[in-house]
């Protein structure tokens, strides 16, 4: 099943994230795509030090659209580089696709 969180630290947003099965994949306003998350994958499955507020494909919509801030290209310049050069990112609909048809 596919589950969509806006996944915060305190009052910062971090990610909204998808949960596909036993993967989390994180949109990064950078690239436009959501890519997996090994690190959050792990928190929201195990430690549990991230809040997880589920939103469904409208709200995700919002969020992606204007609630999240780009990522420092200083302190992320790495991972930035890993996730442009991501084949197998997922674009925005081919999540929001999944969700809606876990639905039916």
């Amino acid at each position: 099943m596919t589950r969509l969180f806006l996944v915060s630290q305190g009052e910062r947003r971090l990610w909204v994230a998808a949960v596909l099965g036993e993967d989390v994949y994180c949109f990064v306003p950078d690239t436009g795509r959501f890519h997996r998350s090994d690190g959050v994958r792990d928190d929201f499955f195990m430690e549990q030090e991230l809040a997880y507020e589920a939103v469904g494909v409208a709200g995700a919509r919002r969020l992606i659209e204007g609630g999240l801030p780009a990522l420092d290209p200083e302190v992320m310049a790495d991972h930035l580089a890993e996730w442009r050069a991501d084949a197998r990112a997922l674009e925005p609909e081919q999540v929001f696709a999944s969700v809606v048809a876990d639905l039916r």
